[in-house]
């Protein structure tokens, strides 16, 4: 805690605190006291100048407010070092660009010494060690002095207190679930019960409390803290107990023993600040003793900010020599590893972004998915200031190219491995990085592979053949793996036979797309294709016409008109044959380079007519199940009638709104693809069918991105398709997803695009739902008198034509237009109309949400006890659609509701809201974090 002439200690988890030499400095006034905050909390980053009057003021920052932070600088840095000079730079704080920063070791921050604390807790736990981890977690809650950052006033103190007092409450759950593991459940019964009685609405805490309960022979009392438990959950938000506090009571009853061996307990959720992302070592590695040795050299010469490119031809062995040297000195690097792999040659789907990566690893190094930059330099910086002065390993698997590595380059603790078939020149000329150069195996090397796969001693009964075999398989440890495997599963082959089928092989893959040296991968694909029976031999040509992620028996029974038995059958062959990959029961996926096998398959046996025959049947199957999973959403739909070709004799069950959406998430990555497929390849009817049909999913899930590319890439196949039904529905849902992105220009053009049509075809409803669009347009841009009239020229044609889903979508969006210009009661009359409809077309989806809008209404009219019973049946509604989104704009209407009347149970709901739209990636988040710190606020000042 000392910088060489002075001990420093400073503190956020309770009052905000500076110390030298063990006395306090004085920080100043309130508001300068809000700056220090803002620069503990952003230590050793630089916090800009506009970040710190945002926390001052908010959006009521005076003139001067440059000023002024100038003079709060200024007063803290005499506070900190009074002996420095006016204008001499500090050694602790220091202007930085349009900044400051204030330079702190983490050993003199509470909080950073509390992360210390509970990450080495989460790998003593990992390593079996409950003792010590509990001991570590004991050491970080005792750091705790009351509310953090405590008597700080301001918006800017609230949001960052919430954060820090749910952070402190996972680790208290994880304490008190280190102690049920070892048994000392009579240790925490009371605080877990305080625990519950501050935070009604955590269901894992109940749970806790159960076992702690049990474990002291208090079975009856556990019963009773599961039935409070469900009375609270279903009077506060609707919903039963999930399924494992449902688990939890069945063992109860049922007398089982939940003491430390018996251990029925929840999934235990820990933040991932100690992420372990390495894949599990090769179990095969064999040799690469230089190679191992050379990257031993390049630690012990580099033992800081470590960059090495490990490079070579397909299939030598990159990946499983970066795994396997990562996992030999994991212990040298206690901060956690990140894998990643790029795909930077798969030959069906594009490469990660460094955007895409960036965001995975800021949720696993414990990011909340609400909190996550937009750009990537933003999620650069926060991610080089997540690993600054840590010890980590970071793969990066099959990069392209060095441009998109550059981001990803972490801090200086770090060891970055990255692998390529490229010499990645531009990663050694601007981060400095060694170049390690993967050959191929040697003679010993390959047949000890072989060894190791098919049983060495079956091999010494031929070496001369296993050396030729290791030979005809170029020592290339992919060729060598898949050689060894046939070996392995046809016991009684001799070696000799599969040296022959290998001898008499011709039309090699030559290259692949790839680096050279790939001849033996096609050689060694094309043995274990022989040896297969027909049915999956054949099937790997057809996979070559799947665009997707991964497979499912059902799919391929469609894609070659077999039996779905057959189909698994043909699965399970492959996947015994090392060709396919079970990702998780019932799906499979071929490693990238035996997905460009099976497409160099599809393009030299199948005929072009083939080729159209096969995939439209996978494009129907797609399109079939997705229709029929589409109609049992519990959200209104057009009747746009849908047609495919190919109706699949088999398909999966989807009987439900529940099975329906759980095979639509399954498969979304799947028919997005099929999607992208259908635009490139010229089927124009699947084209904009099957955005079609995933558009009242995306609206379920708040997936406002795929709506709009899927819709994008549809748009100008429409127009040359020339089907009224198709443009209209194409325009028209374009129009709706764009006004969402605030692309308003754009969405009007749709928009009267979509109108232009339904007026030629003299279709009213069509024009009616256009119109209503067009109106939300100009009430998004503030031209709201514009709108109503268009609103109520929607209306009088609904009416006219008995479009009841289009009057209710109009009636709903005029009442958010009188809410907007606070003409509530009227907003209520057109709402409550509105919500009629919808329970007559049997609409939960709008029902919910109309109630929503209708609890907002009945708020602003001073109706708050009707306005909190129309909340709570939105939740309701929203539960039996099975809409998370509408869950959590429910719970945000209950908590407003609640709030107005005074109640301050409307803190929980707005926790509730918050995490599932963070969860969500939906906007309407920001408005409740908002929403949540004024409460908080509120609460905490006196009256």
């Amino acid at each position: 805690m000392s910088d060489g002439g002075s001990t420093w200690w400073f503190e956020v988890l309770g009052a905000l605190r500076a110390s030298r030499d063990g006395q306090d400095v004085a920080l100043g006034a309130p508001k300068q006291r809000v700056v220090f905050a803002a620069l503990v909390l952003g230590r050793n980053t630089v916090v800009g100048r506009d970040q710190i009057i945002d926390a001052l003021w908010g959006e009521s920052a005076p003139s001067s407010a440059v000023n002024v932070v100038h003079t709060y600088v200024a007063g803290l840095r005499r506070a900190l070092e009074p002996r420095r000079a006016s204008r001499e730079q500090g050694d602790l704080l220091r202007s930085a660009g349009d900044g400051y920063r204030l330079r702190l070791d983490p050993s003199w921050v509470d909080l950073d010494v509390f992360d210390t604390r509970t990450s080495a807790a989460a790998r003593l736990r990992a390593a079996g060690d409950l003792a010590a981890a509990s001991e570590e977690l004991d050491a970080a809650v005792a750091l705790w002095r009351g509310d953090p950052l405590g008597g700080l006033p301001g918006l800017f103190a609230e949001v960052e207190r919430s954060r820090l007092v749910e952070q402190r409450l996972t680790v208290l759950e994880e304490r008190a679930d280190l102690r049920l593991a070892l048994g000392r459940g009579a240790d925490v019964v009371a605080e877990l019960t305080r625990l519950v009685d501050e935070y009604p609405l955590r269901e894992r805490l109940y749970g806790m409390t159960m076992r702690a309960l049990c474990q002291t022979g208090r079975q009856a009392e556990a019963l009773a803290t599961y039935r409070t438990a469900r009375e609270i959950l279903i009077d506060e938000l609707g919903v039963e107990p999930g399924p494992e506090l449902q688990r939890l009571h069945q063992a109860v009853l049922a007398g089982e023993d939940l003491t430390v061996n018996g251990e029925q307990r929840p999934q235990i959720v820990v933040q991932a600040a100690v992420p372990g992302q390495l894949p599990p070592d090769p179990a095969s590695f064999v040799g690469r003793h230089d190679l191992l040795d050379r990257l031993d050299e390049l630690r012990a010469e580099t033992p800081s900010g470590l960059v090495v490119a490990i490079t070579g031809p397909a299939g030598v062995g990159k990946t499983a020599l970066a795994v396997h040297w990562a996992h030999r000195v994991r212990g040298d690097f206690p901060d956690g590893q990140l894998h990643v792999d790029l795909h930077g040659y798969d030959p069906q789907r594009d490469p990660l972004d460094a955007n895409e990566v960036l965001r995975r690893f800021l949720r696993a190094l414990g990011v909340a998915a609400g909190e996550v930059p937009s750009t990537v330099d933003e999620r650069s910086a926060l991610f080089r200031t997540l690993v600054s002065d840590r010890r980590m390993i970071i793969v990066l698997d099959n990069a392209r190219g060095s441009d998109e590595l550059m981001p990803l380059l972490a801090g200086s603790g770090c060891c970055v491995l990255v692998t390529s078939r490229r010499r990645l020149d531009g990663l050694v000329a601007h981060a400095d990085a060694k170049l390690l150069d993967v050959d191929l195996l040697s003679d010993a090397d390959a047949v000890d592979l072989l060894g190791r796969i098919a049983g060495s001693a079956r091999l010494r009964e031929e070496p001369a053949q296993v050396a030729r075999l290791a030979s005809l398989c170029d020592r290339l440890p992919l060729a060598l793996r898949i050689a060894a495997a046939r070996l392995a599963v046809a016991p009684r082959q001799p070696v000799a036979a599969l040296v022959s089928e290998l001898n008499d092989e011709q039309g090699r893959l030559a290259a692949l797309g790839l680096e050279g040296g790939a001849s033996a991968v096609r050689s060694a694909f094309d043995a274990s294709r022989r040896a297969l029976p027909p049915l999956p031999a054949r099937l790997l040509a057809l996979l070559g016409l799947h665009p997707g992620h991964d497979i499912t028996p059902h799919m391929v029974a469609a894609l070659a008109e077999v039996r779905l038995c057959d189909a698994v059958r043909a699965l399970d062959l492959l996947e015994a044959a090392h060709l396919l990959t079970v990702t998780e029961p019932g799906r499979f996926m071929p490693h990238d380079l035996v997905r460009a096998y099976c497409v160099t398959l599809a393009g030299e046996e199948l005929s072009e007519d083939e080729r159209r025959t096969v995939a439209g049947r996978m494009l129907d199957y797609y399109l079939y199940c997705a229709d029929l999973a589409d109609g049992l959403l519990p959200i209104t739909r057009g009747n746009v009638k849908i047609s495919p070709s190919h109706v699949p004799a088999e398909i999966p069950v989807i009987d439900s709104s529940a099975t329906a959406m759980a095979w639509l998430e399954a498969e979304r990555v799947n028919l997005l693809a099929a999607a992208a497929y259908a635009v490139t390849h010229g089927w124009s009817v699947h084209a904009w069918q099957l955005p079609y049909t995933l558009s009242r999913l995306f609206w379920l899930l708040a997936d406002r991105d795929s709506w709009l590319t899927t819709h994008e890439a549809a748009t100008p196949v429409v127009r040359r398709l020339k089907d009224p039904l198709a443009q209209f529905v194409t325009l028209h849902n374009l129009g709706v997803v764009l006004t969402l992105h605030e692309r308003f220009d754009e969405a009007l053009e749709a928009e009267r695009e979509a109108l232009s049509v339904s007026r030629r075809q003299g279709h009213g409803e069509w024009q009616a739902r256009a119109y209503t669009s067009i109106a939300n347009i100009l009430t998004s841009t503030g031209r709201t008198a514009e709108a109503e009239v268009q609103y109520l020229r929607a209306a009088e044609i609904s009416k006219r034509t008995g479009s009841q889903f289009a009057e209710a979508n109009n009636l709903h969006n005029l009442a958010c237009l009188y809410a907007g210009e606070q003409r509530h009661t009227e907003a209520v009359q057109q709402l409550r109309a509105a919500m009629e409809i919808y329970r007559e077309l049997g609409d939960t989806v709008g029902e919910t949400a109309g109630l929503s809008t209708l609890a907002e209404s009945l708020i602003a009219l001073g109706e708050g006890a009707e306005a909190l019973t129309a909340a709570k049946r939105a939740l309701e509604v929203a539960v039996e659609a099975s809409s998370v989104y509408h869950q959590g704009i429910a719970h945000d209407r209950i908590a407003q509701a609640l709030d107005n009347l005074g109640d301050q149970q409307a803190l929980p709901h707005w926790q509730r809201s918050l995490s599932v739209l963070t969860d969500l990636g939906a906007p309407e988040a920001d408005g409740v974090r908002a929403r949540l710190a004024r409460a908080r606020v509120s609460v905490r000042t006196p009256a």
